[in-house]
């Protein structure tokens, strides 16, 4: 009988490991290259330029103006009668299919809440009013 010899295993091939940073920072790069990095949306807000002359200045009769207020504790009145948010958009339209030059000017408390401007802002543009002045004020 003859004796058998015990086959030795070959060795695998290697993993070469030097190649993993070079792959990991293409990777990366290749990520930031082509992410989009979206815009940072704001109130589009369309002002008027520089007025040159007082002739630029125009007058509006007070019948034309619709005053909404925001107060400090965040109630809304339209022209002093309280007016709950999601009450604006109707109220406006109305009064825009009556009187086609009206005005709205909204005027914000200082200390109201940023939210309900921006709240009565969405509300404005929904009902199509495209005549607004801000306006900053205490009462």
């Amino acid at each position: 009988m003859g004796v058998m010899k015990k086959r030795k295993k070959e060795p695998m091939g290697e993993l070469r490991m030097d190649s993993t940073a070079d792959v990991a920072f293409l990777l990366l790069i290749f990520f930031i290259v082509t992410t989009i990095f979206a815009a940072e949306q704001g109130l589009t807000l369309v002002l008027p330029g520089k007025q040159k002359k007082n002739d630029d200045i125009v007058k509006v009769k007070q019948s034309n103006i619709a005053t909404l207020f925001v107060r400090a504790d965040n109630r809304v009145t339209l022209d002093n009668k309280p007016i709950e948010i999601n009450h604006i958009k109707v109220a406006i339209e109305d009064r825009l299919l009556a009187n086609a030059k009206l005005v709205v000017m909204l005027k914000i408390h200082p200390e109201a809440n940023y939210g309900m401007m921006v709240a009565c802002l969405d509300e404005l543009k929904q009902a199509h009013a495209n005549k607004v002045s801000l306006k900053t004020s205490t009462k």
